[in-house]
């Protein structure tokens, strides 16, 4: 065991002279077994994310130094500075530090507790790196739990991205490979750059409106279009004359045109006009960063295939290779009765489900129609005679049929939220436009359609389906393989040309994740890979010589799954 140094005495040690090695060994390792008990501590007046996990990372480098060469140092720097492209703020990488420590020569000069705590602090960076670019910066069930759901992000992955991006020959390389992004938050990361793009040419002037400009064309329109061509990154040589609409000026213009998903002709026509003249909308900015945020909730380690159900935009899509295979319209739940985002695994279908009436309904019903039936809720037996709205004693069954409210197929993933995908007999809804009409399950207007593409491994097609759906036997069917299904809550996504589709805030969620996207980071919830040790010992001292605000802030211990 190792002996018990008072940590205000190694406070007031100097690294110079001393066995490096063995000095940071014991400074890292009394510092960190006092993290484990104190979920939230200040250094440098910033918050640390998660000191459990910080001591756990330093543990398994054996309380040694993670950052000694200020190459690896600057190399963060250079992501962190690129943090933007993402939709996070550099600020919550403690950029204003980095910046500090990847001067030549600085980290080397720190002495003492100062070299801990510039050691500490850039390993939290990396944590919050890790960390927001895999899981988002905002824990959903800590934003809304009544809507969000996610499991404690796991403590082991977090680490292994540490570990290896400070091994890596490539710190971006490796961190930009960890698992692929799938296309759709790829699209609107492009808009976003797009967007920044446009808030750019906020200071330029407009191209006045006027005749077509094209090939052979000039004027100062022209030298106009050409500025902010420049301005927008494409390719716009300045020739002698400016004002000349050349043949380099024509392909920049078809670059714009295909980005922005117009035909690209190479001329200037209203709607390339309407687009080089969009003036920068910080709003605009916001939203896509937000959901680029909600995005990053649920997408890590995706595999090819999965179903996407787009909540706000009313749509389900089957994804295969990474790609949209095929899609249907759906109906989602009522703004009182949300359908909520989380992910889940799609392992069985059920054909000819029966429904048990939910106790909301059951308590307003009169008599029971022929297709339904009574059980009492102790025994399980079917009753005849009861009252059906005594919803504490008898459950309510509809049996399967082609008037059931859960139509002849239902697609299962167990969940808190008792929430899946089914079939409906109510077909004329999926011809309006806004279709929040549900108890929050996700009615699918093509079932059985679905029903065919995920039971085909299994060796089912749609005339055995068919021939189970002519009898009235419930039939549960296993997938050959389970499907990741996600349940998203997008209020802007974007096509692959970086168009941006901004649907309607239905269930008025955007407002409290925008009011805590800029603000800096508060906890995370961590599942631990490993029971930890818990050792409060001693909580190091401001040492007025080092300029260390190391500060317990009230919390509990950490412990499996808990915050960390």
């Amino acid at each position: 065991m190792r002996p018990s140094i008072p940590l205000v005495a190694l406070l007031s040690w100097s690294i110079a002279g001393m066995p490096s090695s063995t000095l940071a060994d014991e400074l890292l390792a009394s510092t960190l077994e006092s993290f484990r008990a104190a979920p939230t501590l200040v250094l440098w007046e910033t918050s640390l994310l998660s000191p459990p996990v910080l001591a756990d990372f330093y543990a398994q480098r054996g309380y040694q130094f993670a950052w000694n060469e200020p190459a690896r140092v600057a190399a963060f720097l250079g992501l962190v500075e690129r943090s933007g492209e993402e939709g996070l703020r550099p600020e919550d990488f403690h950029i204003a530090v980095l910046r500090r420590l990847a001067q030549p020569g600085t980290l080397a000069g720190l002495q003492g507790s100062a070299r801990l705590a510039a050691d500490l602090l850039l390993s939290d960076a990396l944590l919050r790196y890790v960390h927001h670019t895999r899981y988002g910066k905002l824990d959903p069930v800590l934003v809304d739990a009544r809507w969000n759901d996610r499991d404690p992000v796991p403590e082991e992955r977090l680490i292994a991205d540490m570990q290896g991006a400070l091994a890596a020959e490539d710190m971006a390389a490796f961190l930009a490979a960890r698992f692929p992004k799938p296309f759709w938050y790829e699209d609107l990361k492009r808009a976003l750059s797009m967007a920044i793009q446009m808030r750019e040419l906020a200071e330029l002037p407009q191209v006045p409106a006027g005749p077509m400009l094209a090939q052979g064309s000039r004027g100062e329109r022209v030298r106009l279009v050409r500025q902010r061509l420049q301005r927008l990154g494409y390719q716009a040589l300045s020739p002698e004359n400016p004002e000349v609409f050349d043949a380099e000026l024509s392909e920049a213009v078809r670059a714009l045109q295909r980005d922005h998903g117009i035909k690209p002709d190479g001329a200037i026509g209203p709607q390339t006009l309407a687009v080089l003249n969009q003036p920068g909308d910080a709003s605009r900015i916001d939203l896509i960063r937000l959901n680029l945020e909600r995005m990053r909730w649920l997408y890590a380690d995706l595999p090819a295939d999965y179903i996407l159900v787009d909540v706000a935009a009313y749509m389900a899509h089957l994804i295969r290779d990474g790609a949209i295979a095929w899609s249907t319209r759906v109906i989602v739940g009522k703004e009182d009765s949300q359908t909520p985002m989380f992910r889940d695994v799609l392992d069985h279908l059920v054909l000819n489900p029966t429904w048990m009436v939910p106790v909301s309904i059951q308590k307003n019903l009169g008599t029971l129609g022929s297709d339904y039936i009574l059980v009492d809720r102790r025994t399980g037996q079917r009753v005849r005679g009861g009252n059906a709205a005594d919803y504490q004693r008898y459950r309510v069954v509809q049996q399967p049929g082609p008037e059931n409210a859960l139509g002849r197929v239902k697609f299962m993933f167990p969940n808190r939220h008792a929430v899946y995908l089914h079939d409906t007999p109510s077909k004329a809804l999926f011809g309006r436009s806004a279709r929040a009409l549900s108890h929050g399950c996700v009615r699918v207007q093509n079932p059985l359609k679905l029903a065919e593409l995920l039971l085909k491994e299994a060796n089912w097609n749609r005339a055995r389906i068919d021939r189970v759906l002519e009898g009235t036997q419930t039939r549960h069917i296993s997938l050959a393989q389970p499907l990741p299904v996600l349940l998203y809550y997008l209020t802007a996504r974007a096509d692959a040309s970086g168009r941006v589709e901004i649907r309607p805030d239905i269930y008025g969620r955007d407002p409290a994740v925008s009011a805590l996207l800029d603000q800096p980071a508060r906890r995370i919830r961590v599942a631990f890979y490993k029971p930890v040790p818990l050792n409060p010992g001693i909580i190091p001292l401001p040492d007025p010589d080092s300029g260390v605000q190391l500060t317990r802030c009230t919390a509990s211990p950490a412990v499996q799954g808990g915050e960390g």
